[in-house]
């Protein structure tokens, strides 16, 4: 039964018919796992499988919690706030949500340059290493984000904070500023910016997060401007929320 909960929860939270592999990876599950799990919620209509092999909620579900997951698409709202930025810094820009002590992208617009970041949608990341994970660590309560902080936490490159005290600071920074930035945490090479998108109960639902390689991003641009920029279109997103 939690096991079957986790699927529910993974498709309504994203709104929109969505693929096994995205599933699994923001449940923890095997893909054979939700498979099956699917194939059995579609027996009963709880899920539907579409054209394209994606599942969202069947029927008889939809009915029953549509007034709580809302009828927005958080992909299809935010996308095109995310290709402007695309235009605007040249760099991909992804769309991050909470999962548990991590996140997940579940869309990312991809830059025309040459050299690009490869695309992250569907994959997990510890949230001390993205920038879109210290916006979603800002809007925990203190006593998650300590609970969070005190770790373990682990380096994923040689520039991962992994002090919690610095790490504290850096987050109570981005709550102050509304947005964050990061430079190399994930991995060497690669910069990011991000800010958070609210829906109608004022909580923080998922973050926009364009990023880049550093050695162009953000180059000798202002970065300070550049975040008021994604917190805008991160603003623009929850305004269509209701947030």
């Amino acid at each position: 039964m939690e096991r079957a909960f986790a699927v529910i929860r993974a498709i309504g939270r994203n709104g929109q018919a969505v693929p096994l592999a995205l599933i699994a990876s923001e449940t923890g599950l095997p893909k054979s796992t939700v498979s099956r799990l699917l194939g059995t919620m579609v027996g009963i209509g709880a899920v539907e499988r579409v054209a394209d092999g994606r599942y969202s909620m069947g029927s008889e579900l939809r009915a029953m919690v549509q007034p709580a997951v809302g009828p927005t698409d958080l992909i299809g709202v935010a996308a095109p706030y995310l290709r402007e930025l695309v235009d605007e810094l040249g760099e991909d820009v992804g769309l991050a949500i909470p999962a548990g002590e991590s996140l997940i992208y579940i869309d990312q617009v991809q830059s025309p340059q040459p050299v690009t970041v490869q695309d992250w949608t569907g994959e997990r990341f510890d949230l001390h290493t993205t920038a879109a994970g210290y916006v979603l660590l800002a809007a925990r309560s203190e006593a998650d984000r300590a609970r969070y902080l005190a770790g373990p936490l682990q380096q994923s490159s040689p520039s991962t904070e992994i002090d919690p005290s610095r790490l504290a600071e850096l987050v109570a920074e981005c709550a102050d500023s509304g947005y964050a930035w990061t430079f190399e945490a994930w991995a060497p090479g690669i910069n990011g910016v991000a800010a958070p998108v609210r829906d109608s109960s004022g909580s923080v639902v998922a973050a926009i997060n364009p990023f880049g390689p550093a050695y162009r991003f953000p180059g000798s641009a202002d970065r300070a401007a550049i975040g008021r920029r994604v917190a805008d279109a991160a603003d623009q997103v929850s305004q269509h929320l209701g947030g």
